[in-house]
């Protein structure tokens, strides 16, 4: 039995995602020969189909709004913005999307560009004024966007979310129908790292307008301007997206349909693998993953990516508003053991909020130069005794076991159902705490952490583009996407310094020293760098294996699924 290995780093999203990414226009060369397609030499299948599974539903597909990874791979696939990053000779390739051409000034504070001709899914065309009016509303303190804080650079932005200046006085404008320019307060180092994430997927204004807050919320009250559209949604169950004959490059879109089901629970996923109900799936199950590995015709593709595990506080709760009391939880996990314990290896203890894998220019790894914040503290503080100088200094007795702390989880799986129990025996050994786990559907718990109605939380955290501010900036005091209530005045000052410090020596020094204030505050708990060992079936080509490849499954194609 030959099993394929390959090593690959890539970027994941929650826990047991299946693919979502695929691409490398580049390095692919198609050519028709009578009624056959033929790829890099692969001949393609009639019917050419992707099944995958999502393990929660998407809370909405209003790229404004949202902000889960669920919404993203349906985004990705469904939405244009100004440009993706391909794969090309094992390295990301910054191509057009819906930019053909861009520029910038000497200075790098105005950027132009220069849309192709493309429609939206209902035959109209998109134009410069779509993006302008999905920024505009991303920037919109009404809006309550989570994604605002990535588009601070924005000049005036940060004046218009604090109510100070109206949305029209925004650094960004239609120049024309086919031309958007932006105007940044400063250069930034990583603007155009923005241009291919979801703040830069346009709207029409129009339809937002007539469906308001239903906006985002069925297959039937959006249009699309990506490689495909999606056909249904029905909740809790299916989400299909079929190609968009309207796409711009709708040439070189091989899938003509994409089956997303909802699946949460491990066995389901995995027989459905088993049987060929899906193409992909996300395994760290010993058993389960030995299983796969000796079938022939699957793919065992291993990859770290930039996102961390984590718990957070609440630090507006009675209890958690106290520094010694966050630290002591966090310093209570031994995260080698979690890792063998719970992820059967296959993750890595994280000690730090900037994952693996992150660069700051030609500084190289952030992680390879900067000494995770939390090593230094396991070992040198003991856990037990941060807890009773937390609680003496918030006037709570000596005893641990007064205590009795929720922890908000945002799944109902058995596999979330260990994982909090396991936590819940932890920290009645380390600390002598009683927890109570809260379970919940993953709306229903994004809906308590942004409301704050929760004191411990988990979740997971993806790197949004390659450098350490992406993973910073989001405990930002105003980015609105973690409701710790954490807010450090040093912290956002080291922050806005490295937005616009041009010198990646200078700016790497200003990242180390934020990453420390946040470790000493302790609002976050990293506990591993996300890692996944996916299997794939081989029929299933050309996907993408690095991390912020951002064309989705625009490339991908079938070759031999019945053979």
């Amino acid at each position: 039995m030959k099993l394929k290995k390959i090593l690959a780093v890539m970027m994941a999203g929650a826990m047991m995602l299946s693919m979502a990414a695929c691409g490398g226009e580049e390095t692919t060369t198609a050519e028709s020969t009578g009624e056959q397609k033929t790829i890099d030499g692969n001949v393609l299948d009639a019917e050419q189909y992707f099944n995958g599974y999502l393990s929660s539903e998407p809370t909405t597909l209003d790229s404004v709004t949202g902000n889960d990874t669920y919404s993203s791979s349906i985004l990705t696939n469904a939405m244009e913005p100004l440009t993706r990053l391909a794969e090309k000779d094992g390295e990301n390739v910054r191509e057009g999307a819906a930019a053909e051409s861009w520029e910038s000034n000497e200075d790098g504070t105005v950027w132009t560009f220069h849309l192709r001709d493309n429609k939206w899914s209902d035959g109209q065309p998109v134009t410069a004024n779509d993006y302008v009016y999905a920024i505009t509303r991303v920037l919109t303190p009404e809006t309550g966007s989570p994604n605002s804080w990535l588009l601070t650079c924005v000049k005036n932005a940060n004046a218009v979310l604090a109510g100070e200046m109206d949305p029209s006085e925004l650094g960004v404008k239609a120049v024309d129908d086919k031309t958007i320019e932006f105007t940044l307060e400063s250069p930034t180092p990583y603007f155009l790292a923005l241009t291919d994430t979801r703040v830069m997927m346009p709207q029409r204004q129009d339809i937002v307008e007539q469906y308001g807050e239903s906006y985002g919320a069925e297959a039937s009250n959006m249009v699309y301007n990506g490689p495909f559209k999606l056909e249904t949604w029905t909740h809790n169950s299916e989400l299909i997206l079929v190609k968009n004959d309207q796409y711009w490059d709708a040439e070189n879109v091989n899938l003509q349909t994409i089956n997303y089901k909802i699946m949460n629970d491990e066995n389901t996923i995995f027989n459905s693998f088993t049987n060929g109900s899906i193409d992909s799936c996300g395994c760290g199950t010993p058993e389960w993953m030995e299983k796969f590995q000796s079938m022939e015709n699957v793919d065992y593709i291993h990859y770290t990516s930039p996102a961390v595990r984590f718990n957070f506080y609440n630090t507006k709760d009675e209890l958690f508003q106290n520094a010694n009391i966050r630290n002591a939880f966090t310093l209570a996990l031994d995260r080698e053991d979690i890792v063998e314990t719970i992820y059967h290896g296959t993750m890595s203890p994280a000690y730090g909020w900037v994952p693996d894998g992150v660069s700051v220019g030609d500084q190289g790894i952030y992680r390879e130069k900067v000494e995770e914040p939390l090593k230094a503290m396991v070992g040198s503080e003991d856990p037990k005794e941060l807890l009773l100088k937390g609680m003496e200094e918030l006037g709570l007795g000596s005893d641990p076991s007064t205590l009795e702390v929720t922890f908000s989880l945002g799944g109902v799986d058995q596999w979330m159902k260990n994982y909090g129990e396991y936590y819940q025996q932890t920290f009645k050994n380390v600390l002598g705490v009683n927890v109570v786990l809260d379970f919940n559907e993953w709306g229903t718990f994004q809906s308590k952490v942004n409301s704050g109605d929760y004191q411990m939380g988990y979740m997971s955290w993806g790197i949004d583009y390659n450098d350490p501010y992406s993973m910073l900036a989001v405990m930002y005091s105003t980015s609105g996407n973690i409701n710790t209530g954490w807010v450090n005045e040093e912290y956002d000052a080291l922050l806005d310094q490295a937005a616009v410090e041009m010198d990646d020596a200078k700016r790497l020094e200003l990242y180390k020293q934020a990453e420390t204030i946040l470790f000493e505050e302790g609002p976050l708990c990293p506990v591993v760098n996300e890692a996944a060992n996916t299997f794939r079936y081989n029929y299933i080509k050309n996907s993408n294996t690095m991390p912020f490849t951002s064309t989705g499954l625009k490339y991908a194609y079938v070759s031999g699924r019945n053979a």
